[in-house]
């Protein structure tokens, strides 16, 4: 009888302890495949020739990630800053030092960086994992590592310094987007001048805060890259490219979650 319950019960723990763990596997496999990538760095990228082509296929990022995707970004910043706006208009909270608070708090350094990362991961990192995955199943990056090209130096440094320098940006973006919603909604219901607004919202950011909010973003942006390519790179035919899609976008995501939640406890614990 109590072979029977503790087999049970150590059924019960096993699945207990792969839920555990799988969080920090995921992690280990990340690193390990950043290691590499760095290896690969100070190899491929020493080559004469090298350097044309990352400026060039880095840009291409750029503007795939960053520019085409400004007009989204600038619709959903203004009327994010009107969502935000509501509530302090429905409450009738009247101090703009207040006011400046939570848009430094709650949207400069938490929420407007994790939306950027959520579409970016969303839109860009689906097209990533898309397209490697792809050219993984037809064993074009097998052609190319047999006639001497790094797939690394190729294929993941261009997207990953044009995306860290597109999530940057795009975020800044979606943070000016959401202060002039917030802004223009604050000056017509509560005829809060569009001035004083910006001011307040200026006077609370510091060459501290915005160094740790960098660092942050440039972090969910190694992150996005790392596990959209590595998860690019396990496909083995077409069949596997569904399936890597949306379990490279949910660890991308969370992650970037987890890297907010540790950057907010360093800046505010």
């Amino acid at each position: 009888m109590n072979s029977r319950w503790q087999a049970a019960f150590w059924r019960g723990v096993e699945p207990l302890g792969r839920m555990a763990t799988t969080p920090l596997n995921h992690c280990l496999d990340e690193l390990d495949f950043l290691a590499v990538v760095l290896m690969s760095a100070l190899t491929g990228l020493s080559i004469r020739g090298q350097w044309p082509f990352l400026f060039k296929h880095t840009w291409q990022q750029i503007y795939f990630t960053a520019v085409q995707r400004a007009s989204i970004f600038t619709v959903v910043g203004l009327i994010i800053g009107t969502l935000i706006a509501l509530p302090l208009i429905v409450f009738g909270i009247h101090d703009p030092g207040l006011m400046g608070r939570i848009m430094h708090t709650m949207v400069y350094h938490q929420l407007g960086p994790i939306l950027a990362a959520l579409f970016v991961a969303g839109l860009s990192g689906a097209a990533i994992t898309a397209e490697l995955g792809e050219l993984r199943a037809n064993q074009a990056i097998d052609h190319l590592a047999a006639m001497g090209i790094d797939p690394y130096s190729f294929f993941v440094w261009p997207r990953l310094i044009g995306m860290t320098l597109s999530l940057l940006v795009l975020t800044f973006w979606l943070n000016v987007g959401v202060t002039v919603g917030a802004a223009a909604m604050l000056n017509i219901y509560q005829n809060i001048p569009l001035s004083v607004f910006f001011r307040v919202c200026m006077s609370e950011l510091s060459g501290f805060t915005l160094l740790l909010t960098g660092l942050m973003v440039a972090s969910q942006a190694v992150h996005i890259i790392l596990v959209q390519i590595s998860h690019a790179f396990r496909v083995r035919a077409y069949v596997d490219i569904p399936r890597a899609l949306p379990n490279a976008f949910a660890q991308s995501f969370i992650g970037c979650l987890v890297i907010t939640l540790l950057f907010s406890l360093l800046r505010y614990g």
